[in-house]
């Protein structure tokens, strides 16, 4: 069964394509976060001649028009992620995986605070970093 592809606003009058669309269902099926390269890979099995370079703008486009989210890690460190909704991330510092972590109620009392100072908050974003639990079984 074919993914759906919301329009928004912004997309509904561009130009969709194979690949576009193809770049799309890769990040949405992807649970592990995947980086630009591994999304590359994933939609080569589907659309053999699409360049990485063609992947790359694509996933711009898709995180332009809010249909996926950009997951930056640090430098050289960007990760794509499908799911939209308020949520936190981990990284594991061995093994790299990415894993979803709900967002905490202090974060969302932290920006209330701040919007009834005046600060206008369009998004956060949070990013715990260490071992996730079998690396962490691992190193003991």
């Amino acid at each position: 069964m074919k993914a759906a592809h919301p329009e928004t606003p912004r997309s509904s009058s561009a130009r969709r394509t194979r690949q576009l669309d193809a770049t799309y269902d890769v990040v949405q099926a992807a649970h592990d976060h995947p980086a630009a390269e591994q999304v590359h890979e994933r939609v080569r099995r589907r659309l053999r001649r699409v360049s990485l370079g063609t992947v790359y703008r694509n996933l711009q486009k898709l995180a332009a028009e809010g249909r996926i989210r950009i997951v930056e890690l640090g430098p050289r460190r960007t990760r794509f992620d499908g799911r939209l909704d308020e949520h936190e991330h981990f990284m594991c510092d061995a093994c790299g995986s990415i894993s979803d972590l709900p967002t905490n109620a202090g974060n969302l009392a932290g920006a209330a605070h701040l919007r009834r100072a005046g600060f206008g908050i369009d998004r956060h974003t949070l990013t715990f970093f260490g071992l996730c639990p079998a690396c962490r079984r691992a190193h003991e």
